[in-house]
């Protein structure tokens, strides 16, 4: 089993009307001759989805009554079991949650080592309508929490707004989701080829400013960033961090960036999703130029200053003469 080819997984999300099963059925149709397993979950006992999607499928698992980020997460870790010891491994696996669903939650199933020996999390797709998703976003937090998570964000059935509306909505995904990509679509038509763009983790957080959105309800979405030139004691940062999830999950959405660890050279990858943590090796510092850490917090209300009091007990300090002589060092250079 362990020898067998991962299962591509693509997490479909979007608040309720925005146009979810016409993208998977998009998607379904320029995959065909594909292996693909279909996880269909909505609220009520009746399913109604599941008849609207078309049938260019290996198997359709139903999962009714109820929530995956919350009440049948059993029974979607019962299908993952199945698909995992199945003779014939498909080669794509589509969830589409119901439009209240709390997407992090789901995509935090697929950070466990155990799922991720067969599962390969490649992207989470977030569907919005341009028509309401600005009063979805002043009315629900789920829209928010969405959106936030997401790698990729369509921002559907734009044929209904104007054209300066839609650069709006667009300015507006990127100050809620810095790290997404924005995709414009008429009817759920998207290249093929954007599921196949890697996730995106080489950003440049010092070209994502901290941005604020304001919603109707007074609450304050914001993108906050942290930075220093200490080291982090790598035992203390995730303790910190995994306990900030937990405590403030309503507050802190997500958690994203580049760390220096005491004692090392390589560039660690943290990002946060749902309430799991996870710390990845992603190649190593520029050895001409002094590491800075720089961690961006999305969340609700955040303010730096909170932020700092959170890190602080995971921060080494460099001393000040050490640090002087680097830079001396490197100009020198």
């Amino acid at each position: 089993m362990d020898n067998q080819t991962q299962i591509n997984v693509y997490l479909i999300t979007g608040f309720l009307g925005a146009g979810k099963t016409t993208l998977l059925n998009n998607l379904l149709k320029s995959l065909e001759g594909s292996r693909n397993v279909v996880i269909e979950n909505e609220f009520g006992k009746a399913s109604i989805d599941g008849t609207l999607i078309s049938k260019q499928y290996s198997q359709l698992y139903e999962l009714n009554n109820g929530c995956i980020c919350c009440s049948l997460d059993e029974e979607l870790y019962d299908v993952l079991n199945m698909l995992a010891f199945s003779d014939e491994r498909p080669e794509n696996l589509f969830i589409e949650t119901t439009g209240i669903a709390d997407a992090g939650t789901v995509a935090e199933i697929f950070k466990r080592e155990d799922v991720i020996k067969v599962f390969k999390l490649k992207k989470v797709i977030c569907v919005t309508d341009a028509e309401t998703v600005e009063d979805y976003l002043n009315e629900t937090e789920e829209t928010i929490r969405q959106i936030v998570v997401s790698d990729l964000v369509i921002i559907n059935k734009t044929n209904f707004v104007s054209a300066n509306y839609l650069v709006k909505l667009e300015n507006l995904m990127h100050s809620i989701n810095p790290f997404a990509e924005i995709f414009l679509s008429s009817d759920g038509q998207i290249p093929l080829e954007i599921l196949e763009n890697k996730r995106d983790d080489n950003f440049d957080i010092s070209e994502k400013p901290d941005a604020i959105f304001t919603h109707a309800s007074g609450h304050k979405i914001k993108t906050v960033t942290f930075k220093t030139e200490n080291e982090f004691y790598k035992d203390y940062l995730i303790h910190t961090l995994n306990v900030s999830l937990m405590l403030h999950y309503k507050q802190i959405y997500r958690i994203k960036g580049f760390i220096k660890l005491e004692g090392s050279n390589e560039k660690i990858l943290v990002q946060s999703t749902g309430k799991r943590l996870t710390l990845e090796s992603y190649g190593t510092w520029n050895e001409n130029e002094i590491p800075v850490s720089e961690l961006v917090f999305i969340g609700l209300g955040l303010e730096l200053s909170s932020i700092q009091r959170i890190l602080r007990p995971a921060i080494k300090k460099i001393a000040a003469e050490k640090l002087k002589s680097m830079k001396l060092s490197i100009l020198k250079g």
